[in-house]
């Protein structure tokens, strides 16, 4: 009986049965409530500051080191294509990552002063440090392989031969299997297209939109297309990609005020621009100068009258309509491959 009357102080009922609140009560928990929160918030605010600083430094990192995994990829990609690389090609790439992991230092120094909070980077540097330290040294062990000058002469035909087939290095496979002789075009498409398995061309597709200098909204589209059979928008795409590398190869000062030039013609002046600016005589630079310029006067070629069909996705036949057969899933490929290999010749002259 005593609980009953207590319930019925504490909850009073109004006529129509209903519990009668309490305001104070109310206004009580109210601002019980409210202290919680801002206690809460209070809390959450530097955890949140905290996370923040914690994403702009994972972007300063990764700034900092893709350069590096960038380069030791080129350096592991070149070595598996058995190119026969020169000791002074495969030194300059070492060094050049070297540098790179000198800046990791640079990188520390400058987030000490950043933050209130205290990171201890050193271990981080000391480890990039030790790494390159390493390299250099077993670099000094490698035996490079001696290649006869017929030999070298006969790579190039064989580059150049393939890049007219309208294919070029695939960074997923041994490029030395692949382009080790001279074969007809039907071979040449079987040969490459066993190497590009659908898992290849995710990790293609990986390494493309990697790099910072890709429109990835366009590339994204492209690989959707792809990936529906959507083929000819799939290639329109990629063509308007390799375009904007070739136009924006062309510097002002070598234009004398002229307007900048499109199609064969910008090949043309991406081939002049890139004698100037790399060095071309190192064997592993030429065999792949030499087949992705191959690749790219023969995608570019003039449509001649577009009297005849051409046996190569053709940029021209595509963008003016004037191509009959269907664009197939090889012309694709052969463009991601192409687009691949135009920002690898970014690489080089940046």
């Amino acid at each position: 009986m005593k609980n009953n009357e207590g319930n019925q102080k504490e909850n009073k009922l109004d006529t129509k049965g209903n519990v009668e609140i309490n305001n104070n009560e109310v206004e009580i928990v109210s601002q019980n409530l409210q202290s919680t929160i801002d206690h809460i918030t209070k809390n959450v605010a530097p955890i949140i500051e905290m996370q923040n600083r914690v994403e702009h430094i994972q972007e300063q990192i990764q700034g900092v080191f893709q350069p590096i995994i960038q380069r030791y990829n080129s350096i592991n990609a070149a070595l598996r294509t058995d190119m026969n690389l020169t000791a002074e090609t495969f030194i300059e790439s070492i060094k050049v990552s070297i540098s790179e992991a000198i800046r990791t230092q640079e990188f520390a120094d400058s987030l000490k002063g950043a933050f209130s909070i205290n990171f201890e980077l050193s271990g981080v540097y000391e480890a990039v440090r030790r790494i390159s330290e390493k390299i250099s040294e077993s670099v000094q062990k490698i035996t490079f392989p001696s290649i006869s000058e017929e030999r070298k002469r006969e790579l190039i035909e064989i580059y150049e031969l393939w890049g007219s087939y309208g294919w070029t290095i695939n960074p997923c496979t041994n490029v030395a299997m692949i382009f080790s002789k001279k074969v007809d075009k039907k071979s040449a498409d079987l040969i490459a297209l066993k190497q590009c398995s659908g898992q290849k061309m995710k990790q293609i597709f990986k390494f493309i939109s990697e790099n910072k200098r890709v429109k990835k909204s366009d590339f994204e589209e492209a690989v959707f297309d792809y990936e529906h059979k959507q083929y000819k928008s799939c290639a329109l795409i990629l063509f308007s990609l390799i375009d904007a590398i070739l136009i924006r190869l062309q510097k002002k000062s070598y234009l004398d005020g002229k307007r900048r030039k499109v199609g064969l013609y910008a090949v043309n002046e991406a081939k002049k621009r890139t004698e100037i600016e790399v060095n071309t005589e190192l064997f592993s630079i030429a065999m792949f100068y030499t087949n992705l310029f191959s690749c790219l006067t023969k995608v570019f070629e003039g449509g001649k009258d577009f009297k005849m069909q051409p046996d190569v996705i053709n940029r021209n036949f595509l963008d003016h309509g004037m191509m009959t057969r269907k664009v197939r899933r090889k012309d694709c490929i052969q463009l991601f491959l192409l687009y691949y290999n135009m920002l690898e010749l970014l690489e080089l002259i940046y």
